[in-house]
């Protein structure tokens, strides 16, 4: 990288560990997709 760009991680509140927040994105996300599913009847 250039010097005067960051990696996307740095800017996170725990930058060490960027792999558990993005999984914690991705189970809230499938959550909101599951109870609009259960929602409509369809899961």
């Amino acid at each position: 990288m250039s010097e005067g760009k960051k990696s996307w991680h740095d800017d996170l509140p725990f930058p060490r560990r960027w792999i558990a927040y993005a999984l914690i994105k991705i189970g809230v996300l499938a959550l909101a997709v599951w109870l609009v599913l259960h929602w409509y009847g369809l899961a």
